[in-house]
């Protein structure tokens, strides 16, 4: 349960299908201290530093929530694709404008609203101090486009995450060689962004 749920709640930004990346050890310890019921759902972001001929689109980067408790407080179980907002307003994101840029991934308005009733059900369920509840958010990265020649070498990625209004954005992962990762074909098999 949340920490009876908080802590104890899953809590994982994996990339694409074929692995996970390295989260960072300030990234655990982040999570580790971190309430996740807590989150923002109009702010929660996440802020990938992507190579320049790679794009994620709407869609490539969803957020799993659930819950399962007893009635009244659940089960709940929503998964939301999150919207992407290219641009460099991420506070806490660096990246080299010459051969990457920044994206954003948030909660889309029309999806605000039940993953913030889904979080509510989970926090009044801890308040009941009842044990046996279980619950987890994960954030998967399972897609992208490609927006121009994918050159050979690597194909560095990083991942952030800001949970609260006016937090700086927080490295989750060490940087992913894309290319590595995933392997030359499945690069290869990205479409091109122009065709979505």
């Amino acid at each position: 349960m949340f920490k009876r749920i908080s802590r104890a709640c899953l809590f994982v930004v994996t990339l694409s299908v074929s692995g996970c990346a390295s989260v960072t050890p300030s990234a655990l310890l982040k999570l580790a201290a971190m309430d996740p019921l807590s989150a923002d759902p109009k702010v929660l972001a996440i802020a990938a530093v992507m190579p320049a001929a790679l794009k994620l689109r709407t869609g490539d980067v969803v957020l799993d929530f659930s819950l399962q408790a007893p009635a009244p407080y659940g089960p709940v179980h929503e998964t939301v694709l999150l919207e992407i907002v290219d641009g460099d307003k991420a506070p806490g994101v660096a990246a080299s404008p010459s051969f990457e840029h920044i994206q954003q991934a948030g909660v889309a308005g029309k999806d605000v609203e039940r993953l913030a009733a889904g979080l509510a059900k989970a926090r009044a369920y801890r308040e009941t101090g009842q044990r046996g509840g279980k619950g987890s958010i994960s954030v998967t990265i399972k897609g992208g486009c490609r927006a121009g020649a994918v050159h050979d070498g690597p194909l560095t990625a990083a991942i952030y995450m800001r949970l609260k209004p006016g937090e700086r954005f927080f490295p989750v992962t060490t940087a992913i060689d894309l290319r590595a990762l995933l392997g030359n074909d499945a690069i290869a098999g990205f479409p091109a962004c122009s065709n979505m």
